[in-house]
């Protein structure tokens, strides 16, 4: 009788975590990146003549959001240039967003973004002013 109460008991009873138990936060993730510019094929299309350009990023578990801009080719990671960042304001806040005042004549790169969380989500959109 004791043996079938105390299991009676035990599937009634929730499973509570133990106390030394961590909650692991989940890895920030890139939901998207928008600009004000519209997009044909892979490339972002950017007039010729624009001084500014705007990315707006949605990401999920990030702190701050670092963006790179990033000559086109083979092993450019370590030619890149950081162009900004933006830090999340408030706990509810997941919109990031930069504006980059263009001081080139012309532009065929990458643009690489890394959301920093408890990781790095990374994610590469490519640019080119026609």
């Amino acid at each position: 009788m004791i043996l079938k109460s105390c299991l009676v008991l035990s599937l009634l009873t929730p499973l509570q975590p133990v106390g030394n138990q961590k909650v692991v936060p989940a890895p920030p993730n890139i939901i998207s990146i928008d600009t004000d510019f519209p997009k044909k094929g892979a490339w972002v299309q950017i007039p010729k003549g624009t001084k500014k350009i705007t990315f707006k990023l949605k990401a999920e578990s990030t702190e701050t959001v670092l963006l790179w801009l990033m000559p086109t080719g083979t092993q450019t990671w370590h030619q890149r240039k950081l162009l900004g960042y933006d830090i999340k304001e408030d706990d509810k806040d997941n919109l990031f967003t930069f504006t980059w005042n263009i001081d080139r004549l012309s532009i065929l790169d990458h643009l690489h973004i890394q959301a920093l969380g408890e990781g790095i989500a990374n994610d590469t959109i490519n640019l080119i002013m026609e």
